[in-house]
């Protein structure tokens, strides 16, 4: 799946003027060789279980990008919030910062999330399937833009069953292209259903 920006203005929660807007074709992606891969950060939010800390840069940085996402959860019956897990992580690259960031939760407090599937069987996908968000930031001037892009693989298994240094989500970015690349490694192995391409403005 490779996708392109397209800007249209709009304005979120942040108070920061955002260009949205994606283009999608659908087939089967192919990474170049050479691409130099950045694990994600997994961190969580609302959910206390050990190895969801993330680094205090990814954590203010994920608040700051997806608060109004958690502030729309339904409440629950007992008044906890929803666990939601974020993988983040950032590059920097001709004046901007790119930031590459996803969220899953239950897709009862987050409908554009599809939960992994309800199977012990083995093999089965750990990953569930949500938006990736992009966010591009001048680093001199401040201007953000931000997309969203539909069904990209958020895998944030940490137990001792299946740790992250089996199952975790990586990207590239070529700056001289333009492109970032996303891949999962599941159960140690490459998973290349989740193979991801976006261009870049």
């Amino acid at each position: 799946m490779n996708m392109k920006f397209r800007k249209t203005v709009a304005v979120l929660a942040l108070g920061l003027a955002l260009a949205a807007g994606a283009h999608a074709q659908g087939k089967k992606v192919e990474f170049p060789k050479g691409l130099q891969w950045q694990t994600m950060d997994l961190l969580a939010f609302d959910f206390s279980y050990p190895g969801y800390e993330g680094t205090p840069e990814s954590r203010k940085l994920a608040a700051a990008i997806w608060r109004p996402t958690l502030k729309s959860f339904p409440a629950r019956n007992n008044d906890k919030n929803y666990p939601a897990f974020v993988n983040i992580t950032t590059f920097e690259s001709g004046g901007n910062r790119y930031i590459f960031t996803i969220l899953s939760a239950a897709s009862l407090a987050y409908p554009p999330c599809e939960d992994p599937p309800n199977s012990s069987a083995i093999n089965t996908p750990i990953y569930a399937m949500c938006p990736m968000r992009v966010v591009i930031q001048s680093l001199s001037g401040g201007q953000t833009t931000q997309q969203d892009f539909p069904r990209y693989c958020n895998i944030t298994s940490n137990d001792d069953d299946q740790p992250k240094a089996r199952n975790y989500e990586q990207v590239a970015f070529d700056s001289k292209n333009k492109m970032a690349y996303v891949r999962v490694v599941q159960y140690g192995k490459p998973a290349p259903e989740c193979n991801r391409a976006i261009k870049l403005p």
